[in-house]
C-alpha cells in the first residue's frame, strides 16, 4: 500500500479577519452606532488612530483653558488651605497648565492600556469573557473620543464659571434641587460624558462576549464608578 501526500487546496476561501471600518466611519460608529462598530472588531481590531484624534482633541480643549481660569482656580485652592504657606498664584497656574498640557498627551496612552487590563481582569477572567486585552484596548481607544468631546463641551462652562469644573453633571441636570443636598452632591460627581463612555463600555462588553449581557455590564461598570465616587466623597 502507497502513502498518498494530500495537498492543501490553496484556492479555499481562508478565515479573513473582519474589517472594522474605515477611520472615519469608526469615529461616526462610535457615537451612532457603537453596537455595529464593536460587532465589526476582530481579534486585532485598529485603536491607534481614533487614539491620536482623541489625545488631539482633549489637548485642544485644554489648551484653550484661559489663562486668568488656571489662575482663581489656583486662589481657589490655596483659600481651601489656609494653612498651606503663600505662593504665587500665577506663576504656580503657569507651572500646572504646561504640565498639565504635557500629561494630557502623555496620560490617556498609559490609562488606556490600564483600563482595557482592567476589563479583561474583570470581563474575561473573573466573568469567563473570552474578549482579548487587543479587543478592550481598541474599545477604550474609541470611547475615549467620546469623553474628548466631552471637555471641549465643558470648555465654554469653565469659562463662564471661571474655574475648572468637572464639566456637565448629572447634578446640573437635577433642575431644581438644593445644590447642598446629599443627592445633587452624589449626582455632581457623575459627568454625563463618562456615563455616556460606561455604557459604550458596558455594550462592547456584551457584543464582544455573547455570555455576558448588556444589563449585567452595565451593572459591574456603573457600581464601580459608584465605588469609586463614594471613595472620593469619604476622603
Amino acid at each position: 500500500m502507497s502513502d498518498t501526500i494530500v495537498f492543501a487546496d490553496s484556492s479555499a476561501p481562508q478565515a479573513q479577519e473582519p474589517h472594522a471600518g474605515s477611520f472615519p466611519r469608526r469615529v461616526i460608529d462610535t457615537f451612532f452606532s457603537p453596537v455595529a462598530l464593536f460587532s465589526r472588531f476582530g481579534a486585532r481590531p485598529p485603536w491607534v488612530d481614533v487614539m491620536v484624534l482623541s489625545v488631539v482633541l482633549g489637548a485642544i480643549a485644554f489648551a484653550l483653558v484661559p489663562m486668568e481660569v488656571w489662575v482663581a482656580t489656583m486662589e481657589e485652592a490655596m483659600r481651601a488651605q489656609p494653612d498651606a504657606p503663600p505662593m504665587d498664584a500665577e506663576a504656580m497656574a503657569g507651572v500646572q497648565r504646561m504640565v498639565g498640557l504635557a500629561g494630557a498627551v502623555i496620560f490617556p496612552w498609559i490609562v488606556t492600556a490600564v483600563v482595557a487590563g482592567l476589563l479583561v481582569l474583570v470581563f474575561s477572567v473573573a466573568l469567563g469573557g473570552r474578549a482579548t486585552f487587543r479587543q478592550y484596548l481598541s474599545v477604550v481607544a474609541h470611547v475615549n473620543l467620546v469623553g474628548a468631546v466631552g471637555q471641549l463641551v465643558a470648555l465654554p462652562i469653565m469659562i463662564q464659571k471661571g474655574v475648572m469644573s468637572s464639566g456637565i453633571t448629572l447634578g446640573a441636570l437635577a433642575v431644581g434641587m438644593d445644590p447642598e443636598s446629599p443627592v445633587h452632591q452624589f449626582l455632581s460627581t457623575f459627568n454625563v460624558f463618562v456615563v455616556w463612555q460606561l455604557v459604550l463600555v458596558a455594550l462592547a462588553v456584551s457584543t464582544l462576549n455573547r455570555k455576558i449581557g448588556t444589563g449585567t455590564a452595565l451593572a459591574v461598570m456603573l457600581g464601580l464608578n459608584v465605588l469609586v465616587a463614594l471613595l472620593r466623597a469619604v476622603v
